[in-house]
């Protein structure tokens, strides 16, 4: 079934996306900082370098896992298949949409 989205909710969600693509893009981006020469190496430095590197590499599995939804949405926009519900055809409500724009089913589905 085709989306019932008009050209500018299409034109709201897909920049959306974009922007959410790019703010995904920065936090990849941005360096973590490692360990500095001139730091002492007790146990509690050492402890919280771990603490924050694990912290980090979850947040870039986290934002990882997003960006490959964004990406799959904007696909769908550029084939014209987005809006409509991957596991039934029928519609996805702007209001989800409108809520994660990267929703690949309605709410219950």
């Amino acid at each position: 079934m085709a989306s019932t989205l008009t050209p500018q909710q299409l034109d709201e969600l897909r920049s959306r996306l974009e922007d959410e693509r790019a703010r995904i893009l920065r936090v990849l981006a941005t360096p973590s900082s490692g360990p500095q020469p001139d730091q002492e190496r007790e146990l509690e430095e050492a402890a919280q370098r771990e603490t924050e590197r694990a912290r980090r590499v979850e947040i870039e599995r986290r934002e990882r896992a997003l960006l490959a939804e964004v990406e799959r949405a904007l696909a769908k926009l550029a084939s014209g298949r987005y809006g409509a519900s991957e596991k039934t055809g029928d519609p996805i409500p702007y209001e989800r949409l409108a809520a994660v724009p990267w929703a690949r089913d309605a709410v219950g589905e």
